[in-house]
């Protein structure tokens, strides 16, 4: 097996909220505030996204090996001055999910 691990950050958006973890179409963890979690997930090509009711993160492709570790690091976009844009026309933008580089 392979595990995605995804951080997200402590932030004041969504603080009381959890996001859901999508992979491959199918919820597999929440994530709340400040908190990480592993997902386990076969290797191959998947699909993965971030989501909170109508919002979402884009949709992320990865390619994992066998026992490969992807760490990714996930946080709001939004700022209270383009919350309304967030919530609206960039909705699919609204969470950032980005792979952690060391």
């Amino acid at each position: 097996m392979s595990v995605v691990v995804i951080h997200r950050g402590s932030s004041w958006q969504d603080r009381g909220r959890k996001y859901r973890v999508l992979v491959d179409g199918g919820q597999r963890a929440e994530i709340g505030n400040d908190e990480t979690v592993q997902v386990p997930v076969t290797p191959g090509e998947h699909m993965l996204r971030l989501q909170i009711d109508w919002c979402r993160s884009r949709d992320l492709p990865v390619d994992i090996r066998h026992g490969e570790i992807l760490r990714l690091e996930c946080k709001p976009n939004a700022w209270p001055l383009l919350m309304l844009l967030y919530i609206t026309i960039w909705r699919n933008k609204y969470i950032s999910l980005d792979t952690v580089t060391s």
